[in-house]
């Protein structure tokens, strides 16, 4: 039918220069201004501008693909690289897929129940917060369930799948992800300095941005800022662990605000098209996940060899690479995910949303930070 979507490989041609543009931003950064910055003597300190501002690859790709959309291009990505910034986003599903080779389940398990607690427990009270601050704001009730999972779960993903459920419209999104962007990028730049300055171990580190960040990209971006080695242990492979534990609870709390949606809609309007929780679970829960986990299934087994998890034998070659992989493969991401960011758009993030989102945003941040120092002694080093 041509009213339907091309595929994947008919929009590969068009995707190539943005794909270029990504490869080629990211090499220059790996090769060149990285290794510059750890040369440069500034202040009588070799590598001042990595020791003291922490910018790493991770960041620099950001900030590139920031600059490229904001700056150079004046704001609109051009259409000759739209398509493959767009592509970049398959990168981060891909890498977070790839990151399950760092786990086994029987590592998952010893996480134990303290982490299942904890994510539960800041899904849990993060909707019921939103909820409450809708109704004194005296917000949308579309509005309202699409801010509640998007800030209690994962962000973007969590919005989209959440808006059909409570027949959302397109602004209602609109303002949830500009809200949540916004106060993303803000996290996703001070965190690192916050971990650093507090001491912060990969373990109590990882554990707080996988509460307490907003948006699966911008965690991984935190994490890697943070330590942009990926192994067993690094800042990454908890965050994303931490993570992914959140990001499952998606159906359950798009069941829950549905109920909560249409129990409290007045009955006499019942003009609203909705479509079945079961069909809403299906088309929107993030696939991903799925293979992250298929993932896990096959380290457990021993398909790759052996993980290289504290206490055992070191990683096998297949592992090394894979990491290797990984770390590319992120990075090539994350400058896409920069290019997405349009400060325009997040000016445009104002009014009750704003307000609702940026009380609950730091309340959950700052309370996720002081949990996970109160419990670093019980948290579960994987």
């Amino acid at each position: 039918m041509s009213s339907e979507s091309p595929g994947f490989f008919r929009q590969l041609p068009s995707a190539i220069p943005g794909l270029a543009l990504i490869i080629i931003t990211m090499v220059v950064i790996r090769f060149w201004i990285e290794p510059w910055m750890g040369d440069t003597v500034i202040l009588g300190q070799k590598g001042w501008l990595i020791k003291v501002t922490h910018l790493n690859y991770i960041l620099l790709g950001i900030i590139c693909g920031m600059l490229y959309r904001n700056v150079i291009f004046g704001g609109t990505m051009p259409e000759i690289f739209s398509n493959g910034f767009k592509l970049s986003r398959l990168m981060i599903k891909t890498g977070i897929i790839m990151l399950g080779s760092l786990y086994t389940f029987s590592a998952i398990v010893q996480l134990g129940s303290m982490a299942i607690f904890l994510i539960g427990g800041f899904v849990i009270l993060t909707i019921i917060m939103v909820l409450w601050l809708g109704k004194v704001f005296g917000l949308d009730r579309s509005m309202t369930g699409v801010m509640a999972n998007a800030l209690s779960i994962c962000g973007v993903s969590a919005a989209v799948a959440t808006a059909p459920a409570v027949e959302a419209k397109a602004s209602h999104v609109a303002y949830a992800i500009a809200t949540i962007l916004g106060f993303g990028i803000l996290t996703m730049f001070i965190s690192p300095f916050i971990g650093h300055a507090l001491n912060l171990t990969d373990l109590q580190y990882g554990a707080w941005i996988g509460t307490g960040i907003l948006n699966s990209g911008q965690v991984l971006a935190a994490a890697l800022a943070f330590n942009p080695n990926v192994a067993p242990g690094t800042a990454v492979s908890v965050a994303e662990i931490w993570n992914i534990m959140r990001v499952i609870s998606i159906p359950f709390a798009v069941f829950a605000i549905t109920v909560w949606y249409w129990a409290g809609k007045d009955s006499a309007d019942n003009t609203g098209k909705k479509k079945s929780l079961g069909t809403l679970l299906v088309e929107k829960f993030p696939v991903f996940v799925i293979g992250f986990m298929a993932m896990v299934f096959l380290t457990s087994m021993g398909a790759f060899g052996d993980v290289g998890l504290k206490g055992g034998p070191p990683a096998s070659d297949t592992i090394k690479m894979l990491r290797l992989v990984m770390q590319w493969v992120f990075g090539f991401g994350l400058v896409g995910l920069g290019g997405f960011i349009d400060f325009k758009e997040l000016r445009q993030a104002g009014g009750t949303p704003l307000k609702l989102g940026l009380i609950v945003g730091t309340t959950k941040y700052v309370l996720a930070l002081i949990v996970v120092l109160l419990i670093k002694d019980s948290l579960v080093a994987i």
